[in-house]
């Protein structure tokens, strides 16, 4: 990239870290845990947080599975993030879509590692030197099909370069300058 002061930006994206299936909690969490982990992840990539009423309301469309006794599973934190990701360019009803598409031989651990990998694969390949996705290798395996793939890539890249331009354009504080006073 030739703007150094833009790639410096986009650069901290690079550290960004997303958590794989055995990086999502084990235990049931409450709604107030699901947001509060959730918006950590949010808040690294300069999103806009998640609410309760927000996850109630994927519940009540049925891209969320309904929580039981109050708790979320590790598949319902998975199916929340993926949505979180994917609500800055996308309809629910969009997403509702990619989410189902072709769901009878689904692996939900399959496909949101694969979502995960192809999420951090475009914010790398932002940065045109740098790019640790293997184009050759399928890290899914044959769990998650090649329409699924290419949904996904195409998501997480529309996502990832939406993010970058915001952080783009986002206004840095400027520093006010104080006159140097005379002794």
């Amino acid at each position: 990239m030739k703007n150094e002061h833009l790639k410096q930006k986009l650069d901290r994206l690079q550290i960004v870290r997303l958590p794989r299936w055995t990086d999502l909690p084990d235990l049931e969490l409450y709604m107030d845990q699901v947001v509060s982990y959730i918006n950590q992840y949010l808040n690294a990539l300069n999103l806009d947080e998640i609410t309760a009423s927000m996850i109630n309301n994927y519940v009540k469309k049925e891209i969320v599975a309904a929580p039981i006794k109050k708790r979320y599973t590790k598949s319902q934190i998975a199916q929340v993030l993926i949505i979180a990701l994917l609500k800055t360019s996308f309809s629910i009803e969009e997403i509702k879509q990619l989410m189902t598409a072709e769901t009878p031989n689904r692996n939900e651990k399959q496909l949101y590692d694969y979502f995960i990998l192809t999420f951090l694969a475009a914010i790398h390949q932002l940065d045109e030197d740098y790019s640790p996705y293997d184009q050759g290798k399928n890290p899914a395996g044959t769990l998650v099909t090649e329409t699924q793939q290419t949904l996904l890539k195409l998501a997480c890249q529309s996502v990832v370069y939406k993010i970058a331009i915001g952080i783009t354009l986002k206004k840095e504080p400027v520093e006010e300058k104080t006159p140097a006073k005379n002794k």
